[in-house]
């Protein structure tokens, strides 16, 4: 990686970043140009970690610093496969790094006491996104989506998140009831792909 935008020099960034502003959607659009150049990375995601798995989408962190103020995430899409509408209460972006998915927006909408349901998630938008296009999340009014590959070639999506997204508690939403439950979705790998202590050349 020593060729190209690695992620030393993204965790420098961020850190610049970070202490310059608390502001969710002021800090996407400044990592957004960092997470434009790892998708021009052909080689930022290792061979075995580009496989689907053949029951769900596989979830592989790729890095992320000592104090976890962020992390990066590969999440690789067999044909078919569907992650259940959710948000992240953090901030983060999404890259295609290849293929392409179908990303649907939702809204969460408090109807009111007296409403049943209470809650209504309402979608909002949906895009189909293809190599080099980048979305975002953020709480609390741009951060629940749900994400497909209906498309017959996996795809990988690169993942920046503004913690570890691995041990981040957060949500499934119901679209049909407003409900939603609590969720913590785990790697599928014990240890990033790349450890903080030598990635210092990437």
């Amino acid at each position: 990686m020593s060729h190209s935008y690695g992620f030393k020099q993204l965790e420098r960034d961020i850190g610049v970043i970070l202490q310059e502003t608390s502001d969710h959607k002021a800090i996407i659009d400044k990592v957004k140009p960092l997470l434009e150049q790892l998708l021009q990375n052909k080689n930022l995601i290792p061979a075995p970690y580009r496989t689907p798995r053949p029951d769900k989408y596989a979830q592989y962190l790729l890095y992320k610093p000592d104090d976890e103020a962020f992390s990066v995430i590969a999440f690789v899409w067999g044909p078919g496969q569907v992650a259940p509408v959710h948000d992240h209460l953090v901030w983060g972006l999404v890259g295609l790094y290849e293929g392409a998915v179908v990303e649907k927006r939702y809204r969460r909408e408090d109807r009111g006491q007296s409403a049943e349901p209470r809650y209504a998630i309402r979608e909002v938008g949906e895009v189909t996104a293809r190599r080099g296009d980048i979305s975002y999340v953020y709480p609390p009014d741009h951060d629940i989506h749900g994400v497909s590959n209906p498309f017959g070639e996996p795809a990988i999506t690169l993942h920046i998140y503004g913690a570890d997204i691995g041990k981040q508690p957060r949500h499934i939403h119901d679209v049909a009831t407003g409900n939603y439950r609590d969720i913590i979705t785990r790697h599928d790998n014990e240890a990033p792909v790349y450890s903080s202590h030598t990635a210092a050349s990437s």
